[in-house]
């Protein structure tokens, strides 16, 4: 018997309201899975934070285009980009059914301590993206979204899998428009710069440049704005803020409509449909488990090579950077469902039972802990810190990813020996629920 069931629900509120749950009231395989996706998370995130936002869709930003460093850049690349964060999306719309159907609750009473508690989580990511200087921040597209969310809470599976699917396939055309754009328009730009020098360039020449270098600069990846960005992060905190503030603002206006609440709906959408069969919480049969992770791994790793070679063998040519490459929404919820299935295999089997342990820990402290990534980052990369902002190459700011977990698997169990929650998840559900809640167990 896996160590994945959900018991009754802890403590001895009244019916009118929920309470926060904790101990034997937790599904332990999404716990385990939670921890898995916020340290994998970290192995995306950490190249935007030792360097310029461009550098984490080019690694020839950072110079990582031979050796260990490139072999660093295409094994993250492959097996980690999108997968991750598909996973906590997941998990996100997992748990908001989750909190929505605990017994001897009454429904509106949850349902209006739910839409506080998203809203709250929304003001998490202001204070991640505004206040921790994070531009990769993904709390308030998460709270944003959750506040649509609960209109699906009901649906059958097969329409949240249907409406899941549906959104992938929009966002799979747009990124393939976007790929045939910047193709074409990359190849007029080749024709451009093969000209001799001194040549007069016409009206539609001109043009193409003009859009090629507005591409870039939308994309976050003009060389100019990296360099920018680079002298910044190794500035003040006040100069860090001061460009922080606008890029962040774009990001949850136009990049959240364009694309953040899409990518991060499909996903929970997905997870609701995954919970509701059973697939997150250890109840369905090994060999299922075992089809999850053969077919999600067996066709999302050569998928994503592909995607990765054709970025190498272009000369990292902008429409294969990933999000604009036609299969990336793909080749991720594949990734994704093979890793949960993956998971899932070692919690039915019950062995290494240490493992899950640590990572089921990390996971009931992922607020706290993804936070506490902004702090420990940006400490250690920019100027008001340690100052390595672009001082590490693409293999050594690994290490620091290493001591990041290595930190937080060994601090997290620590905390929950004598705690009920982490820190941010003690302010939230004190939030949430109106009053303090008891902190020490």
């Amino acid at each position: 018997m896996a160590d994945s069931s959900l018991t009754a629900a802890a403590g001895s509120e009244s019916t009118a309201a929920a309470a926060p749950v904790t101990g034997k009231a937790r599904i332990q395989s999404i716990d385990t899975l939670r921890g898995v996706a916020l340290l994998g998370i970290l192995l995306m995130n950490i190249i935007a934070f030792a360097n310029p936002f461009a550098a984490y869709l080019l690694p020839s930003i950072d110079g990582a285009t031979s050796g260990s460093n490139m072999a660093t850049f295409m094994t993250v690349d492959i097996f980690f980009e999108g997968s991750m964060r598909a996973i906590f999306s997941m998990l996100f719309g997992a748990g908001m059914l989750i909190f929505l159907n605990k017994p001897n609750t009454d429904p509106e009473a949850v349902k209006s301590l739910y839409y506080r508690r998203t809203l709250l989580l929304v003001g998490f990511g202001l204070f991640n993206a505004y206040v921790l200087l994070w531009l990769g921040d993904i709390l308030y597209a998460y709270g944003m979204t959750g506040l649509v969310l609960y209109f699906f809470r009901d649906m059958a599976p097969r329409k949240l899998l249907a409406c899941s699917v549906g959104i992938l396939v929009l966002l799979t055309a747009l990124n393939s428009f976007n790929f045939i754009s910047a193709r074409t328009l990359g190849a007029a730009v080749e024709e451009v710069q093969a000209l001799p020098a001194g040549t007069v360039l016409n009206q539609e020449q001109q043009a193409a440049l003009d859009d090629y270098a507005a591409l870039l600069e939308q994309q976050f990846i003009a060389p100019e704005l990296a360099q920018q960005q680079l002298d910044v992060m190794q500035s003040g905190y006040l100069s860090n803020f001061i460009f922080a503030a606008p890029v962040n603002l774009i990001l949850q206006t136009v990049g959240f409509i364009g694309n953040a609440f899409w990518d991060a709906l499909a996903m929970m959408l997905l997870g609701m449909a995954f919970l509701k069969w059973g697939l997150l919480d250890g109840t369905r049969s090994l060999q299922t488990y075992g089809l999850m992770a053969l077919v999600g791994l067996g066709f999302g790793l050569p998928l994503n090579t592909w995607e990765t070679l054709n970025l190498v063998t272009s000369g990292y040519a902008i429409q294969w950077t990933d999000f604009m490459r036609p299969t990336y929404h793909i080749g991720r919820m594949l990734l994704a469902i093979g890793y949960i299935g993956v998971v899932m295999v070692i919690c039915k089997l019950g062995v290494l039972g240490w493992w899950r342990f640590l990572m089921a820990r990390v996971g009931q402290m992922a607020l706290t802990n993804y936070l506490s990534h902004s702090l420990i980052c940006n400490f250690i990369f920019m100027g008001w810190g340690l100052g390595l902002a672009g001082q590490l190459q693409r293999l050594e700011i690994y290490y620091v990813v290493f001591a990041i977990w290595l930190f937080q698997i060994i601090i997290s169990p620590l905390w929950l020996r004598y705690y009920r929650f982490g820190p941010a998840e003690w302010l939230w559900r004190s939030l949430t629920y109106g009053e303090k809640q008891r902190l020490r167990l």
